[in-house]
């Protein structure tokens, strides 16, 4: 790390210069929950946590400790599950705090990301820019690297190459069985002992910190207008995800469609976002009656 950038170990003049010059707060959220035999417990918020160390380093601003509280969790031992309403609830006020610290942008990062996690982080986030001059990117990490095939999976391929770069020593493929056929308990996704590697891990990671820099410098210098426009495209985002939270089935009818939307969104384009939202909630209720 070539810039000190984690708000604990911060003296008051030094956060003083960084919020002068980069008033971003990068807020790492994931929860303690079972990752299969080869990957560690806090495996999401761990992950969340050294993305943004990394995303800060490049772009400038703080990391606000990880939080590790969260919505659901897989039926396994160790993992803990909290409340929808009271997770949402602490989402906003970790929000009402940061614009009472005096940040402008927060890019709230979720490696935790259950329907109902990513639902209540992009609601809340919502909710509070409605209600402040605070700018907030809400998202789960693959949703800046969709286009890359990466669209989440859970202590599989995806997930295992990713730490395996982040946090080296938080994975151990050897507590995995040899036996292939042997089913591997826990784990959501392309089987990490024959997809998941170091370099697939380098790629993803390096892809997703370039992203989210430059998410994080364009929200920086938002327009008040353009502003309006990302909440309204992502109040859109909101009821196609309650879509996806009723009937999961509905989103492989779209799934082209929202990747589309997610890289216009992303990317800053949010009046070409906003049609794309519509067109999608549109193409949803559609479906809906014909059912």
């Amino acid at each position: 790390m070539s810039r000190k950038v984690k708000y604990e170990e911060l003296f008051p003049s030094e956060l003083e210069e960084i919020m002068s010059k980069k008033p971003i707060a990068y807020l790492p959220f994931g929860t303690l929950e079972w990752h299969g035999l080869h990957l560690a417990l806090g495996n999401d918020a761990v992950k969340a946590y050294e993305l943004c160390l990394r995303v800060a380093d490049k772009a400038g601003g703080v990391v606000i400790p990880a939080t590790y509280w969260a919505i659901g969790g897989m039926p396994h031992p160790w993992t803990t599950r909290l409340d929808e309403d009271l997770i949402t609830k602490l989402f906003y006020g970790i929000f009402e705090q940061m614009a009472h610290v005096g940040f402008r942008v927060v890019v709230a990062l979720t490696g935790h990301y259950g329907i109902e996690q990513v639902y209540a982080l992009k609601k809340a986030a919502c909710d509070f820019m409605y209600r402040s001059n605070l700018v907030i990117a809400p998202l789960p990490e693959y949703e800046v690297a969709y286009e890359k095939g990466y669209h989440g999976d859970h202590a599989a391929k995806w997930e295992t190459s990713i730490l395996w770069v982040l946090r080296p020593e938080l994975v151990d493929i050897s507590r995995l069985s040899k036996n292939s056929e042997e089913p591997l308990e826990g784990i959501m996704g392309e089987d990490p002992r024959l997809h998941a590697s170091k370099n697939l891990g380098i790629e993803i990671v390096d892809y997703m910190v370039d992203k989210l820099a430059k998410v994080a410098l364009r929200l920086n210098e938002i327009s008040p207008l353009e502003r309006s426009k990302m909440i309204q495209s992502l109040s859109i985002q909101l009821r196609i995800l309650d879509n996806f939270r009723k009937d999961p089935r509905r989103r492989s009818l779209i799934e082209t469609e929202y990747e589309r939307f997610l890289k216009s969104f992303w990317e800053g384009r949010y009046r070409e976002a906003v049609g794309e939202a519509r067109g999608i909630l549109e193409k949803l209720q559609e479906e809906a009656i014909k059912d």
